[in-house]
């Protein structure tokens, strides 16, 4: 079971269901298209005995919470409180009486009135037009410069992000490319034999961007590794991330 509570939304699907809805609507997809879309992609768990229950008690929720549920959605929310299905994983469960409480309460809701309809924003999405090979000169708050190598990409529902490698170089004057292809890929080594290789340069808003402070160079270079395992580290905390995972953003070395 992927809940954490009895709340509704203290379960991983419902928050996901929630979240994809919204995402849609953002989009500019009406109630009817969103929902088809997310019965698409959502196949499996609709079907299955334990999650479906659930998706149908989040999606319920959520259209409600939005102006905009669907009949037949809240057709089956009803359903699925009334039938009891959602309570059978909670059975053996010390809080079956708190969940059966939270679903008389959202049956209420439900079965109320819903508010207007309220506008959603479309959701923020990171991009890149960087290829892998690719290599992008940070310029750090000391004034001096690091190189970033795009080893691979990241790409989910929230866009996609690159994944790099830190080269081991950091100076005021930018190298050529024979330099640069000399370089070995800076490491921080963490406690339990544990490193960090490879880090995804993420986006979490609009304004959360290098800005002028990065510079693509006319350089590919073979990347010394594949993605995978990486971590994340978003441009908002970078230059802080990059001081204290690799000892660079302050005196130039």
């Amino acid at each position: 079971m992927g809940a954490f509570g009895v709340a509704l939304f203290s379960d991983d699907t419902a928050s996901d269901v929630r979240d994809d809805f919204k995402t849609l609507i953002g989009d500019g997809l009406d109630a009817k298209e969103a929902t088809e879309r997310l019965l698409r992609e959502w196949q499996s768990t609709v079907d299955d005995a334990d999650e479906g229950p659930v998706f149908w008690l989040a999606l319920a929720a959520t259209q409600w919470n939005l102006g905009r549920l669907l009949p037949q959605v809240l057709e089956h929310a009803l359903r699925v409180i009334d039938s009891g299905q959602n309570l059978d994983s909670w059975r053996d469960s010390p809080e079956l009486k708190k969940r059966q409480k939270m679903l008389a309460a959202l049956r209420v809701k439900l079965a109320s009135q819903p508010p207007a309809a309220k506008r959603v924003p479309k959701k923020f999405r990171s991009s890149t037009d960087w290829t892998v090979g690719s290599v992008h000169a940070y310029e750090l708050r000391s004034k001096a410069f690091c190189l970033f190598r795009v080893i691979g990409f990241h790409s989910d529902k929230g866009g996609r992000s690159p994944v790099v490698e830190l080269l081991d170089w950091v100076g005021d004057v930018l190298p050529t490319a024979e330099v640069i292809e000399k370089l070995r890929v800076r490491v921080h080594y963490r406690p339990k034999g544990h490193s960090i290789s490879q880090f995804l340069l993420g986006a979490a808003s609009r304004i959360d961007t290098p800005g002028n402070r990065i510079r693509t160079l006319d350089v590919m270079s073979k990347p010394s590794q594949k993605a995978g395992g990486y971590s994340v580290f978003l441009w908002r905390r970078v230059d802080q991330d990059l001081l204290e995972k690799f000892g660079i953003g302050g005196d130039v070395v």
